[in-house]
């Protein structure tokens, strides 16, 4: 079989001060050098062991459609439903979308 060693990553949250996490990053890879994935950490760097060279970028038209056809198609979720956006949080990207 394959072997995946990921790169090391980091992972963030932030909190408000009543202890509520209101974002959280995953998946950063440190060294996109290290492992046997491209680059690639997370279930990325195992569909990279996979052989499915699915692309994680931000902006990438593949992952932001991937993501969206999963919101169609099951519970779980890649990024926040609009309505449950606060009003202070002003960047218009939603998951994979380009960083504004």
């Amino acid at each position: 079989g394959n072997y995946c060693e990921t790169p090391v990553s980091m992972f963030t949250a932030s909190w408000t001060p009543s202890g509520k996490i209101i974002y959280e990053q995953v998946g950063a890879p440190v060294d996109r050098f290290e492992g046997t994935t491209k680059g690639k950490s997370a279930v990325f760097g195992l569909f990279q062991t996979a052989g499915l060279e699915i692309p994680a970028a931000p902006g990438s038209l593949v992952l932001r459609v991937l993501q969206r056809i999963g919101h169609l198609t099951t519970e779980g979720r890649s990024f926040s439903k609009e309505e449950d956006i606060p009003a202070w949080w002003t960047s218009s990207s939603r998951g994979a979308d380009q960083t504004d």
